[in-house]
């Protein structure tokens, strides 16, 4: 089983949730939750994974770096990617943003950099 497998799988078991539940709080098919715990998807979609820890209630950077999309960041490391994120972004019109709309958007930034 690989890691994202291992992941999804023992945080929906800890949350007492079936595969069908899961899908329906993903609103993704409970056949793609299967093949991903089964190790037969090996990189799903950010979209997807995003949709899952959602439903999960887990953190996305954490799902993403089982996925192996991102990078596990050292100690500090994320903390100073969001604060340089965070300078780089004052330049462009943020306002309107929510803060979670805010953290996708450092998150993309920390996947866009993680594929160099």
């Amino acid at each position: 089983m690989n890691a994202l497998a291992s992941y999804i799988k023992s945080k929906r078991e800890e949350r007492g949730m079936s595969v069908r539940k899961l899908a329906e709080r993903a609103e993704i098919s409970h056949t793609e939750i299967k093949r991903i715990e089964d190790g037969n998807r090996k990189q799903p979609s950010p979209k997807i994974l995003k949709a899952i820890s959602d439903a999960l209630n887990v953190p996305y950077n954490e799902i993403m770096v089982a996925a192996g999309y991102l990078n596990e960041p050292e100690s500090g490391e994320l903390s100073e990617l969001m604060s340089a994120s965070q300078s780089k972004l004052s330049a462009v019109d943020i306002t309107e943003l929510t803060e979670q709309e805010l953290e996708e958007v450092k998150r993309y930034i920390a996947f866009i950099k993680s594929q160099r």
